[in-house]
């Protein structure tokens, strides 16, 4: 082989072997399995937005992103309208900006600043503390491994899920460990609030339905009890990104029956809980989410849900007593003069009322159903003296 072919050969090497040093290079981003970027990409990145709205580059909201054709030459700030949520990985974390937030980027000194609105953020790839900015440059926020931020009007709320968390806003410096809570436009909280864990399991986790009859759309979720919580509060999303609230409700136990025919239009739901304190108006630590993904619908397009039917089949008057028997829907809750009455399975029940004067009685029924619509009826017995 002569010289000139070797030297060929050894350059070709050589640069086989840059380029893999330089593709191996801890900031340049790799795509995972399934077309998103990896954990591993550092620098900055939009990695998804939502289906409703824009993300713009511009205050005029005339130049909306692609994130195919994005790239950060110069500085660029990033804000969504009311109804877009988007997510993007700063430094291996990964962001979820809530409809109307806004961020700028400087490429050439690496800075973020998170300017306003709602961010979720965790960490993927382990590595030095990540800082970025709040509101302003000099806001120095250093980020914990998991939390969210809040952020109106130069005041924010912190929650802080897993790690330190510290952070300057204006010259005053906040301290958050983990699983603790902030609010700086309360002047008067010296410490952060604790903050519950999140609930360790959740169901459904991961379920396909089909919507081939009306009672298909009554799901039952259901949580594992964090310990000294009474009340949770449970979210409901069409996609992962938080996008459009769909239902936010306050429940009391580990689980609640719900109708979701008013959210089928919708090809997956995903939902999470939260210890919540009603008193101080505090959300803990939220679960991992599950998602319900809605494979097929023989539902009428518009139908809405019904009120629960109430059967009342017997009135037996017995001197002061009254025993009722009847049937209603058996996912409904069933109340008697206000009274909470158990069902059987098919709904069917079995309720005695005593009374300690004679005369026309009416008794009130009233049955809620999943959905939140009820139904109430009125029935007259009449006790006679015996």
């Amino acid at each position: 082989m002569n010289k000139s072919r070797v030297a060929f050969l050894a350059g070709m090497v050589l640069i086989a072997a840059l380029a893999l040093l330089w593709l191996n290079r801890p900031d340049v981003p790799r795509p995972s399995t399934d077309g998103r970027p990896g954990p591993g990409a550092t620098g900055f990145q939009v990695t998804g937005i939502s289906d409703r709205g824009n993300l713009w580059l511009d205050r005029d909201e005339v130049r909306p992103v692609d994130i195919k054709l994005l790239d950060f030459l110069s500085e660029t700030r990033l804000h969504s309208d009311a109804q877009t949520a988007w997510e993007f990985l700063f430094e291996g974390f990964l962001f979820t900006a809530l409809p109307g937030s806004a961020v700028r980027f400087t490429p050439q000194t690496r800075e973020l600043i998170l300017e306003k609105g709602e961010f979720y953020w965790e960490r993927k790839q382990a590595g030095l503390k990540v800082e970025a900015s709040l509101f302003k440059g000099g806001n120095i926020v250093t980020l914990s491994a998991a939390g969210r931020l809040r952020l109106g009007a130069d005041a924010l709320e912190a929650w802080n899920y897993s790690g330190q968390l510290d952070f300057d806003l204006n010259g005053r410096l906040f301290h958050l460990g983990e699983l603790q809570y902030l609010n700086s436009r309360d002047g008067s909280r010296v410490a952060p609030a604790a903050l519950f864990p999140a609930p360790p399991f959740v169901s459904p986790e991961s379920e396909t339905i089909a919507l081939t009859q009306p009672n298909d759309t009554i799901i039952q979720f259901k949580w594992k009890n964090v310990q000294g919580a009474r009340r949770y509060i449970l979210k409901l999303y069409p996609s992962v990104l938080r996008d459009n609230l769909l239902l936010s409700k306050v429940v009391a136990g580990n689980a609640i029956t719900l109708d979701i025919m008013p959210f089928s239009e919708h090809s997956e739901l995903h939902w999470e809980v939260a210890a919540f304190d009603e008193d101080r108006l505090i959300e803990s630590a939220p679960s991992r989410m599950g998602v319900i993904a809605i494979s097929s619908s023989l539902l009428k397009k518009g139908q809405r849900p019904e009120p629960p039917r109430i059967e009342v089949g017997s009135l037996s008057v017995s001197g002061e007593m009254v025993l009722i028997k009847g049937v209603t829907d058996p996912h409904a809750l069933l109340f008697i003069d206000g009274a909470a009455v158990e069902l059987d399975g098919e709904g069917r029940f079995i309720h005695t009322i005593s009374y300690r004067s004679i005369g026309i009685k009416e008794i009130a029924f009233r049955a809620v159903a999943p959905s939140g619509l009820e139904a109430v009826l009125k029935k007259q017995v009449t006790i006679f003296e015996e």
